[in-house]
């Protein structure tokens, strides 16, 4: 059995910007005539190539992540039934057709309610969503079990703030720490968008298979990222900028915090 490390499954974050640049600009159609999907993404992290099934669902994510002493292969298999994701399973080889269970998707009504993640084939924690009136999701509550007690419990949560054009304003962290009987704020980020559709809307599952942070879940495109501490007055804050084709796919995206830059460039195949 694979012993999936934290590390790989923080490989699925594709890169620093890949969950804000590279998903943030996502593009797919499932009606019945040609679309336009993405392919490939390369930094100089690594490479993600996605592949397809017959009805555009996603067949394959395979992730080539570059370390200073190795490259490593992470590969994700969604699993669909009646068109509706219920799991992924992860291998570490490049041509796997199967692996271990990754995760699990359980459903209230038509809203993933509870993700659960394994190793080893067995739950190891989960995350249960709430989502608020507007079907949006408000609140990410993060659960694991007491090693000395066999337990589950409740180890933080995200709340999110929405603001009226759709987008993830603010996400806040909770925490418990020691010496405090409840949850503490431990940091927020919050975002400003440009105005531009944020295609990712049209092929959700890839947020919950990747990432459910606030450029998978926005309606525009992240411009700025504000990270704030609260133990500290000292602010992070990112840039995004985005590089578009004649047809109006994104081909480039640039990340930009302090000295330290980046740039993304994507890829596109036409499905039938």
């Amino acid at each position: 059995m694979l012993n999936i490390s934290a590390a790989q499954r923080a490989g699925f974050a594709v890169l620093v910007m890949a969950s804000t640049i590279v998903f943030s600009s996502f593009r797919s159609d499932r009606s019945n005539q040609p679309g336009t999907y993405l392919h490939k993404i390369s930094s100089p992290a690594g490479q993600t190539v996605l592949e397809y099934n017959a009805d555009k669902t996603i067949q394959k994510i395979t992730q080539f992540r570059k370390t200073e002493n190795a490259t490593y292969t992470d590969v994700q298999l969604p699993v669909y039934e009646k068109g509706r994701l219920v799991k992924s399973l992860f291998a570490d080889e490049e041509n796997a057709t199967t692996g271990d269970l990754y995760t699990s998707f359980d459903y209230a009504g038509d809203k993933v309610a509870k993700i659960s993640y394994y190793r080893n084939n067995v739950v190891y924690t989960y995350d249960s969503l709430v989502y608020n009136e507007n079907g949006k999701l408000a609140v990410r509550y993060q659960f694991g079990k007491n090693p000395l007690k066999g337990n589950w419990e409740n180890t933080g949560y995200q709340q999110l703030t929405w603001d009226n054009e759709g987008n993830v304003a603010q996400l806040d962290n909770f925490a418990k720490q020691p010496g405090y009987s409840k949850f503490v704020h431990t940091s927020a980020v919050s975002y400003t968008y440009d105005k531009q559709q944020n295609p990712q809307q049209l092929q959700p599952e890839l947020g919950y298979l990747m990432d459910l942070s606030a450029a998978n879940l926005s309606a525009h495109n992240i411009l700025t990222e504000n990270i704030s501490s609260t133990n500290s007055s000292r602010v992070v804050t990112s840039t995004y900028s985005y590089a578009y084709n004649g047809a109006k796919y994104p081909v480039r995206g640039t990340y930009t915090s302090g000295m330290d830059a980046a740039v993304v460039k994507l890829e596109w195949i036409k499905l039938q």
